[in-house]
């Protein structure tokens, strides 16, 4: 199975994520939790909106998502 890496980071005074394995794919949020919902709307938007042939190969079929955590600095 393929695996869409995820990598959130903290800052200051939030969380940022991004996709670390397919180009576009960001989101945000106050927590945590609110970064993984913000990235998983983001996933869903880019498979809803875009085209087949400009969506990444990973999002294409299964895959399973995997959560890195770094704070900013590290």
């Amino acid at each position: 199975m393929k695996t869409l890496k995820i990598v959130i980071e903290r800052s200051a005074d939030m969380f940022s994520a991004y996709a670390e394995n397919a180009n576009g794919i960001y989101g945000g949020g106050d927590t945590v939790e609110e970064t993984k919902q913000s990235i998983l709307e983001a996933i869903e938007i880019y498979k809803n909106e875009f085209t087949p042939e400009n969506i990444p190969a990973i999002l294409k079929g299964e895959y399973e998502i995997v959560y890195h955590f770094i704070n900013q600095g590290e």
